[in-house]
């Protein structure tokens, strides 16, 4: 039904915080809202959540959002899903009650379980673009048909379900009348062919999964169903769903191929469009996925930093900087200089492009005379180092593009940009908007709903942002040069 002042709702279910915002017809975002949710880890390799919490969070935050609007309910004409990806929730299929918890994409669980596939890992990387990892969540199904015989029973009779977050939420919010993923979400389960963009029934027995069940995969600006009224008083249609660094790629408008971003958050992901044919560049240590499917897919390169903006907080609490991470900024800006000091950022192993999850972290060059300035410093230019060292492993010509989308908590330090600008020889373009994830799922839902027609109108919607230029650096340049050397001799003397 036509609306004269449609609305759309962008749900951002994240790891740590669910946020969603209403959009207007010409994008503007109207409101936001945001609530935190809870991660518990009760021994050493175990990540879970609620997943029961998982979904009615997202519902109060969905609430929040429209309440928040002011709007009728009936001018919402879409709602797009944004999820944490890799994710692993088993239901039950009458119930539609979880039986276990959340195991959740930082979980190890299946680690062991697929060691014995470790002869197949070139040819699942050619099908998948993923390393075997126990974070991809093939393992972790792998991990219940070796450790949990009932629910693995279940699963194979067809009285339990299976899902990433993306498919356990549609699910609930349709009232169990839809079962279906897409393929920028499926494509992280490791049981994906991203060439054919179906689901791999070689790949699902040589897992030893014996599924009565695999979602339907969608495009992912498909009618995923309808809202059932009791939970937000109208019938809304879900019209989109992507991951969440997938969402973020879309928010930021990287429609084209080699157009790129990065998002600073506790990590750093730096997200590479890479066109609608299967990437066939294999740089090491770099993903090849899906950022999602409309009338064609979108494949993408990832790299993954996992300590960015963690490293701040970190420094912070270590050197009892106050102010947190503003002040471990402000004292790096006013040393201006790391005297020497490199900070190898291993502190749980080193990710894209090394995947060293053994190492450890290491301050070098450290002497009587250093300051707390010059270890954050280094700190800094740690970050920093780390995303040029993915591009520098794509070797895609990246460097023939204008700018890099640049979002996330340390974007909102011109020091910083300024120091990852130099290091890059590249300008970076900040985001105005906090909330990029929760934008882009909204921009999909409009486009499923025709409220937006192609993808030029919808780059068309999305605020210019504030550009940073670089200013050379040869020094940096140099610091980055034995910093390499360094990591490089670590990993030779493990």
């Amino acid at each position: 039904m036509p609306r004269d002042n449609p609305i759309v709702i962008g749900l951002d279910q994240g790891t740590t915080n669910v946020k969603a915002i209403a959009l207007d017809a010409r994008g503007r975002v109207l409101t936001e809202a945001a609530r935190p949710i809870a991660t518990q880890s009760p021994s050493a390799g175990i990540v879970e959540q609620d997943a029961e919490m998982i979904f009615t969070t997202a519902v109060a935050c969905i609430r929040d959002a429209i309440a928040k609007c002011g709007r009728p309910v009936y001018d919402i004409v879409a709602l797009g899903i944004a999820n944490q990806t890799e994710t692993l929730i088993v239901w039950d299929r009458a119930t539609g009650r979880p039986v276990i918890p959340a195991m959740i994409w930082q979980d190890r669980r299946g680690a062991a379980e697929i060691e014995s596939l470790r002869s197949q890992s070139e040819m699942i990387q050619s099908r998948t673009g993923l390393d075997l990892d126990p974070t991809f969540t093939a393992a972790k199904l792998r991990w219940i048909f070796h450790n949990r015989p009932e629910i693995a029973a279940g699963l194979g009779n067809g009285t339990l379900i299976w899902g990433t977050v993306d498919t356990w939420l549609i699910w609930k919010l349709t009232g169990g009348t839809t079962y279906a993923t897409e393929p920028s979400n499926a494509s992280r389960t490791m049981i994906f062919d991203i060439a054919r963009l179906g689901w791999d029934r070689e790949l699902v027995e040589l897992f030893g999964l014996a599924l009565s069940s695999l979602p339907e995969c969608c495009a992912s600006n498909a009618d995923f169903g309808i809202i059932d009224p009791i939970l937000f008083g109208a019938a809304i249609p879900i019209t989109g769903n992507m991951g969440d660094q997938q969402a973020s790629l879309f928010g930021h408008g990287c429609f084209s191929e080699g157009e790129l971003k990065v998002t600073y958050g506790t990590g750093a992901f730096l997200w590479v469009n890479a066109g609608a044919k299967p990437p066939q560049t294999e740089a090491k240590g770099i993903i090849r996925t899906i950022a999602w499917q409309t009338d064609a897919p979108c494949y993408a390169y990832e790299g993954f930093v996992m300590y960015a903006g963690k490293i701040v907080d970190w420094l912070a609490t270590r050197l009892a900087i106050g102010d947190g991470a503003a002040g471990v900024i402000a004292a790096a800006q006013k040393s201006g200089n790391d005297e020497g000091v490199l900070l190898i950022p291993a502190f749980q192993g080193l990710a894209s492009p090394w995947w060293q999850p053994s190492m450890r972290a290491a301050f070098l060059g450290l002497s009587e005379a250093t300051s707390s300035g010059n270890l954050a410093q280094a700190g800094l230019e740690g970050i920093a180092f780390q995303i040029r060292a993915i591009l520098d492993a794509l070797d895609l010509g990246v460097k023939n593009h204008a700018t890099i989308k640049v979002d996330g908590g340390l974007t909102r330090a011109k020091y910083f940009l300024e120091l990852q600008a130099k290091l890059l020889d590249r300008p970076l373009t900040q985001s105005q908007m906090d909330s990029v994830t929760p934008f882009g799922a909204a921009l999909m839902a409009g486009y499923g709903a025709g409220l937006w027609s192609s993808l030029d109108e919808l780059r068309g919607l999305i605020p210019r942002g504030n550009r940073i230029e670089p200013q050379p650096d040869r020094a940096l340049e140099a610091r980055y040069g034995q910093w390499q050397d360094a990591i490089r001799e670590m990993i030779a003397r493990q």
